[in-house]
Parts: structure tokens; C-alpha cells; sequence
């Protein structure tokens, strides 16, 4: 992995005291409309990963504009703040992905013909260790990726399904949690990114009913790759974005409780400042430290990790 000797900035842990959600084993949906309290639903069977293994979340949805690249940024420095050394990857093609809002620090004087990116990792150009690059967070890396990873999802190289994998396994670095971002589709990235990982994070608009249709494509695919390339991929988390309590939020939080049983269920509050935050390059946790989309992503990645209080 190439280092640097720039400064970057740490990332600390959330003060106790702000409005986190509470935490249950389920969502009473019987209940009167306004006596509910949106809340986290750990279910009885959830079972946070091992904290000895080398740990990989791919976050996960077809549909674009669901929030993907907000939860696996959020969830990454969540879990640095815990202390755990975490690795970013942009699986995702298009432009306005992980790479332009996270900037990576490149050696000094490195030419850009030699800045290495996911592309090359998938065409043996490169190691993974050598495509990760530190970003202004401390302990929160970055493998970059540009439009040309387009190339992997139109060409398929031979191996692409077990690239990552391959990859990840074979890396002597010491990262504790590699979160790979996925693009708005079940193509050849999110495949590959599907059977690299132990867990998949679902994120689903909590306003949107087509995105329950949408997380049904989703699980057909997750289901294939369990059976045919991945027995130990399981889907550990639901992330209702931009929740807003209503009668639909609470509607979809229900279907998703149902289809995935043993996942979290995870609101994570609306928040006005995402898109300032994305203008300044900044995380919204830097940019907004309080706000509640912030907490509830906290609260789901320690739930994750077993590094919560319930």
C-alpha cells in the first residue's frame, strides 16, 4: 500500500448525549400512527461479525439515487471513530461516485499516469494494495475508481466475479474493514462486489415504494451468488434514507423487516446539509457532526460491528 507523510484529520466518536433513536426487536406497525417512535430494530437473531475476522460490507442496490455512496462513507468513518482501520472501495463507474467527494492523497510528485485506480486491479495492472491511497480522515483509505471501470462491466475480464475476492484474501495490509460502494446496477461490478463480501447493506428509500421492488431484484441476485459463489454472504442491514416519519416509512420498514428477518433495520433520518457537505469534499459527519442522519448511521455501524450499546 502507498503511504504518505501528509496530516490528515482524526475522526472522534459522537458525544453520548445527542438524539440517537432507541433501539428495539421489532416494529410494533399495529400501534396507533402517532404514538410510534421510528426506532433501530435489532432482531433477536442478528449476530454482529466476528471481531477477529477481516471484515467486508458491500453496499448494495440497483436503484441509483438511493443513498449508496452517503452509507458506505458514513459507516466507514463511523467505524474509524471506533478505532478500526478501513478501506474504501468505489465500485462504482460513474462520476459523481465516492472518488469525487473523497479525495485521495497521492505520494507527492506521483505522475497520473501512474495514480492507480480499481480499473487496474481488475486487469492485473496492479495489486489492490497498490490501488489504496490515504484520504483526509485518519485511518480511512481509498481505492479510487474513474468511467473507465465501465471497461470491467462491458467486458468482463476473465476472473471478474472473483477479482475482489482474490484480492482481498491475498493482501498482507492490516485493514480491519473493507466497505466496497456499488453502482446503480447487478452487473459485473456488483457481482464481483456481492461475492467479496460478507455482508450486504441495503439502502432503501424510506419514501419510495419502488424500492421495495427494487430490493426484491436485488435479493434474487444476492440469492444466486449465495448459491453458487458466496454460502456466507447474508444481508445484515436495511438503511431506510432520507426517513421522514409517515405512514409509507413505517409501511416499508415493515416489508423490509419481513423479507429480511435478520437484518437491521436501520432509519436513517433526512438531512438538509448532504449536498453541501458533497461541494466542500467534506464527510456529513465532518460537515454536520450533529446532525441525525450522522447518529443513525453511528448507531447502525457500531450495531454492526458488536461495538454498540443496546
Amino acid at each position: 500500500m502507498i503511504e504518505t507523510p501528509r496530516p490528515t484529520v482524526p475522526v472522534t466518536m459522537l458525544s453520548d448525549d445527542l438524539a440517537f433513536l432507541d433501539i428495539v426487536t421489532e416494529w410494533d406497525t399495529s400501534a396507533n400512527y402517532h404514538q410510534w417512535k421510528p426506532s433501530i430494530v435489532v432482531p433477536a437473531t442478528f449476530r454482529p461479525s466476528p471481531e477477529q475476522m477481516r471484515y467486508v460490507i458491500t453496499v448494495a442496490n440497483q436503484k441509483g439515487g438511493v443513498g449508496k455512496t452517503l452509507t458506505a462513507f458514513e459507516l466507514a468513518l463511523s467505524l474509524v471513530a471506533r478505532g478500526l482501520r478501513v478501506r474504501l472501495i468505489d465500485a462504482d463507474p460513474q462520476v459523481a461516485s465516492l472518488t469525487l467527494w473523497l479525495p485521495v492523497i497521492y505520494p507527492e510528485g506521483l505522475p497520473e499516469d501512474q495514480r492507480r485506480s480499481l480499473r487496474d486491479v481488475y486487469y492485473d495492472q496492479c495489486t489492490l494494495a497498490e490501488a489504496t491511497y490515504p484520504t483526509p480522515y485518519q485511518g480511512l483509505y481509498l481505492v479510487p475508481s474513474f468511467p473507465d471501470l465501465d471497461q470491467v462491466q462491458n467486458e468482463r475480464p476473465t476472473g471478474y466475479e472473483t477479482c475482489l475476492r482474490w484480492h482481498l484474501r491475498e493482501c498482507d495490509d492490516d485493514f480491519d474493514v473493507t466497505i466496497i460502494d456499488s453502482g446503480p446496477s447487478l452487473g459485473a461490478l456488483t457481482v464481483s462486489a456481492l461475492v467479496a463480501a460478507h455482508d450486504v447493506v441495503i439502502p432503501v428509500q424510506a419514501a419510495s415504494g419502488l424500492d421495495v421492488e427494487g430490493a426484491a431484484s436485488l435479493y434474487q441476485t444476492i440469492d444466486t451468488v449465495t448459491n453458487r459463489m458466496n454460502r456466507d454472504l447474508r444481508v445484515a442491514a436495511i438503511f431506510l434514507t432520507d426517513f421522514e416519519k409517515s405512514k409509507l416509512a413505517r409501511t416499508i420498514g415493515g416489508e423490509m423487516a419481513k423479507a429480511f428477518p435478520d437484518a437491521l433495520i436501520v432509519p436513517t433520518r433526512t438531512c438538509v446539509k448532504i449536498g453541501s457537505a458533497q461541494l466542500e469534499k467534506k464527510a456529513l459527519r465532518e460537515f454536520a457532526p450533529d446532525a441525525t442522519t450522522v447518529l443513525d448511521y453511528d448507531r447502525g455501524a457500531g450495531i454492526l460491528v458488536g461495538r454498540a450499546s443496546l
